[in-house]
């Protein structure tokens, strides 16, 4: 299995002991619980109780690659890997997260973080979706998806695949603060007014995290990741995804 696993797995009991580079990091399997859907099922599809269909999670994942990263993929060009969370190992991630042995830092008690009602959100558990360009193997995009309604909350690409904006910057400034504001103005979920820039970002080699506060709430609702080599966009996490992702990189 690719470094996809690490999405669910980073903020772990494992990645709190050890810190972790960045979700997609290889890390044992079997600290969660993950049900992968084997390809003998791949004529009839598997269903959950509550949760959309594997064909509806597929054409989902397609359009989030297409209107995130501006591409015309159809799905007999695209591969697709899918596995699911349940809320229990949601319930399990958010806790380690919260009191585990690496607890919210000192410098982060300003963030807010209510469980119960992020995991409200996700009543049905979680899809995590690897997409890969058939023509192409080297092209791969990492989704998650609320298992529920189809929401996306996560797309991430191999950083050679960045996210066009309509116009480039001419000047970077703040550390891809100002191409994460563009992202979120033309293609986020939350209007950019409601949201707060947290003074934490994470630097992970050429690629630097962004992330937002709810102006409402204090809690974590957004982050963007940023190519600094390209000044481009490489992937959003929303909600749970960013949460997990902040305090799992801390």
């Amino acid at each position: 299995m690719n470094k996809f696993i690490a999405v669910v797995l980073c903020a772990s009991f494992l990645v709190l002991t050890t810190g972790c580079e960045g979700l997609f990091n290889t890390v044992k399997k079997d600290t969660v619980l993950v049900k992968k859907i084997s390809q003998e099922h791949k004529m009839s599809e598997v269903k959950y109780e509550g949760v959309l269909a594997q064909d509806t999670v597929k054409t989902l994942s397609l359009n989030a690659v297409n209107k995130t990263f501006n591409q015309k993929l159809k799905l007999e060009e695209a591969r697709f890997e899918l596995m699911a969370v349940d809320r229990k190992n949601l319930e399990d991630l958010l806790n380690k997260t919260e009191y585990g042995v690496r607890p919210m830092l000192e410098q982060n008690q300003k963030i807010k973080m209510n469980s119960e009602t992020e995991l409200n959100k996700v009543q049905g558990g979680l899809f995590y979706v690897t997409l890969t360009r058939v023509a192409d193997p080297d092209e791969v995009y990492e989704l998650v998806l609320n298992a529920r309604d189809g929401e996306v909350l996560k797309v991430s690409s191999d950083i050679s695949k960045p996210a066009p904006l309509e116009k480039e910057p001419s000047v970077i400034r703040d550390g891809g603060i100002e191409i994460a504001n563009r992202f979120i103005q033309e293609k986020g979920a939350y209007s950019l007014s409601d949201l707060i820039p947290e003074e934490k970002t994470a630097r992970q080699g050429v690629a630097v995290e962004v992330y937002y506060k709810n102006k409402e709430t204090e809690s974590l609702a957004y982050s963007v990741r940023v190519n600094l080599r390209t000044n481009q966009v490489i992937g959003f996490s929303k909600d749970i995804m960013a949460i997990l992702g902040y305090f799992s990189g801390s």
